[in-house]
């Protein structure tokens, strides 16, 4: 039997969570953690796993038994033929995007971040972008389940949240490798909306960034092209990606937050309001590129900040950006990060937002915490009110009977997951909360 690691401190990769449970596991095998399952439930306690820690969502949280998966991080084959890989579950996906293009392949949907491991984005229904395109988990064609009630299972459990078993390995559905043509561009905000439905039928790929207190947003387009890429300058990318998008943003919502706490200033000048039109002016520009699909897709991690993401039925997209801004200007909150709006298409995964329609998800975020929890509580009840799913990673708030409500399959899932674990051993506190 595995030895756990004792005093361990998780904490999530923005520090807006942590526990410090009783084991922790970092396996190496699906018998060492079969072992570990079957130890927990003797014991009448939880068991939760986790890989990158990408995840505003407390699904991890435990005090009892925590497993790492980095270990099983491995290639276990590739065919090129069906187009088909399987990888261990701890692999992240920056080194499966790494691995792909040597045998000519590529994943047909990416999420913007590749730091992610492969099991937890899929199991928290990481998306991506394209309205003719599904989520990463409609990629899955197969899986190794471990439950808990100690069964080996190989299924294909799409957007479990980790509540039917522990994945040790998954086989992905890829494509042939591609290269993406990236233009991006600013338009005024209701003209935008007025044809986001032309935008998301006539391109493969796209994203909108709307600043709040600006009257632009930033319209990106993404389509495969068989244009050659554009030749590509290494340290102008880092300089771009690193220095600029990153550092210097970091820099300015730094210092607009500090600014804005002093007393009485903000009652004189909106600082972070002036800051998000310094950097609209600045960074909305008009960009063209064609490059790999991943460099295209992953962006360079941002700033720590917060997310909160709805998906709402694609026909009310342009009423769900509007109610973001109405709920941000009216209650004065100085949001100061990009709203982000991406498309999806519907699958049929029991738990998934875009189960069973077309799906525009709409991300509010913002960095520090004077607007976050009053933010995310209106904006969550106005999208909840369109018919918005919540996005699995990202801070929400989802009670049992709202589940049932906003899920067709809710109950289906549910005997499924009572199957697999009916102890209870998979299930933490927002389990239990959402499942019963």
């Amino acid at each position: 039997m595995l030895s756990p690691e004792t005093g361990y401190r998780f904490r999530n990769w923005d520090e807006s969570l942590e526990c410090r449970p009783k084991h922790f596991y970092r396996p190496e095998s699906e018998e060492e953690i079969l072992e570990i399952i079957r130890e927990a439930s003797d014991a009448g306690e939880t068991v939760r796993t986790f890989g990158a820690g990408h995840s505003w969502a407390p699904l991890v949280v435990t005090d009892d038994t925590l497993i790492n998966l980095d270990r099983l991080d491995r290639i276990v084959s590739v065919d090129a033929e069906q187009q088909r890989v399987t990888v261990q579950a701890g692999i992240r996906i920056k080194e499966l995007n790494r691995i792909l293009p040597k045998h000519g392949l590529a994943m047909k949907n990416l999420g913007s971040i590749g730091e992610q491991s492969i099991a937890g984005a899929i199991s928290t229904a990481t998306h991506g972008t394209g309205l003719k395109l599904g989520a990463l988990h409609t990629q899955v064609v197969g899986m190794e389940l471990l439950t808990g009630s100690g069964r080996r299972l190989t299924m294909a459990a799409r957007v479990s949240l980790g509540a039917l078993g522990v994945i040790t390995q998954v086989t992905i559905q890829c494509v042939s490798y591609y290269n993406l043509e990236r233009i991006a561009q600013p338009f005024p905000f209701d003209e935008t909306l007025d044809r986001i439905d032309a935008l998301v039928n006539d391109n493969d790929r796209v994203r909108l960034y709307w600043l709040p207190y600006t009257d632009i947003i930033q319209v990106v387009t993404m389509n495969s092209t068989e244009r050659s890429p554009t030749p590509r300058h290494r340290f102008r990318e880092w300089f771009k990606d690193v220095v600029v998008k990153r550092e210097l943003m970091e820099l300015l919502l730094e210092t607009g937050y500090d600014l804005y706490q002093l007393p009485g200033l903000h009652a004189r000048i909106d600082v972070v309001d002036d800051i998000n039109r310094f950097m609209a002016r600045v960074g909305w520009v008009r960009e063209e590129l064609v490059a790999p699909y991943n460099y295209v897709l992953n962006i360079p991690m941002p700033p720590e900040h917060q997310e909160c993401e709805y998906a709402v039925p694609v026909e009310r997209a342009a009423e769900a950006l509007r109610l973001t801004r109405r709920i941000i200007e009216e209650n004065g909150y100085h949001v100061n990060f990009p709203v982000e709006v991406r498309f999806v298409a519907a699958d049929e995964a029991m738990l998934s937002p875009a189960y069973g329609r077309d799906a525009c998800y709409i991300g509010a975020y913002t960095f520090g915490e004077e607007f976050a929890r009053p933010f995310f509580d209106e904006f969550e009840r106005e999208m909840k009110r369109i018919g918005g799913r919540p996005h699995w990673g990202k801070h929400f708030t989802l009670s049992s009977e709202e589940a049932r409500e906003l899920y067709p399959m809710y109950h289906h899932f549910n005997e499924i997951r009572q199957e697999l674990d009916p102890k209870g051993t998979l299930a933490n506190e927002v389990i239990q909360e959402v499942f019963g």
